[in-house]
Order: structure tokens, then C-alpha cells, then sequence
């Protein structure tokens, strides 16, 4: 389990992912920015399973958006499907070779909260630079 502190989550700073970014030659802010919206490995836990979605999606900032997918695998496994590991669908989309854990969110206008769907499904991923940029949900149910 993966504690930030609140400031951490302001600000933006994980330690793991700063590592884990660090040891790449180069920066680049769009996968940056990727796993710090979609990447969660291991998945974080909280007391309520239930409240997953809620608490992922408020602390990053991003309550009420419609649908949102968290990665639970390694960030090596999701670099790999844009370098050899993903079928080319065409304008920088890939789609995985593998299955990978994630949890796919849906916002209820209705009931103002989350429902999440843990699931393990080949994804999709858009590349540039050999890097992840941005995910869609096609495959999930």
C-alpha cells in the first residue's frame, strides 16, 4: 500500500513514480502526467473497497468526470505495449498483447458517487515517443 500524504497529493509528487521516472533517460511530461492520472500500482487500498473510486477520483481532482480507468501493473508493462508488446490499431493507438489489472470508474449523476469495475481486459493506449499518452476504454464491458 502506497500512503501520499495530503500535499503530496496536491502537489502533485510520488515518490515511486519520480524513481521510476528517473531512471529513463528522458523526461517527458505527457506519460508523466498519464501515470499520475491512471497508474495505481499496487492498488491502493482503503477500508471500504466500495469507496475506491470515490477516494482515487477526488484526490486526484477529477470527481465527476464521467468514466476514468486506474492501471494496476507495473510501469515497465504499460511502457511495453507502445514498444512491441501492443498491436497497432492506427493514429498512435495500441492495443496490449497481455491482460492487464485495472479498475474502471463510472461516475452516477444520479446517486452523486462511483461505481468501480475491477477487471482484467487487454488495453488500449495511445503512444507518442514510445511512451503512453492516454488510455480509452474500448474493450471494457
Amino acid at each position: 500500500m502506497l500512503a501520499w500524504t495530503a500535499a503530496q497529493w496536491v502537489t502533485g509528487f510520488n515518490p515511486v513514480m519520480d524513481m521510476a521516472l528517473a531512471s529513463w533517460q528522458s523526461y517527458f511530461p505527457p506519460f508523466k502526467q498519464f501515470l499520475w492520472e491512471h497508474w495505481d500500482y499496487p492498488k491502493t487500498q482503503f477500508p471500504n473497497p466500495n469507496a475506491y473510486c470515490d477516494q482515487m477520483m477526488w484526490n486526484l481532482g477529477l470527481y465527476g468526470k464521467p468514466k476514468h480507468i486506474f492501471i494496476h501493473e507495473p510501469i515497465q508493462k504499460i511502457i511495453d505495449v507502445c514498444r512491441g508488446e501492443g498491436e497497432h490499431l492506427g493514429g498512435g493507438w495500441y492495443k496490449s498483447k497481455q491482460f492487464f489489472h485495472i479498475t474502471k470508474c463510472t461516475f452516477n449523476c444520479m446517486l452523486g458517487h462511483y461505481t468501480s469495475l475491477e477487471m482484467f481486459v487487454k488495453i488500449i493506449v495511445k503512444c507518442i515517443n514510445g511512451f503512453p499518452v492516454a488510455i480509452q476504454c474500448r474493450v471494457c464491458p
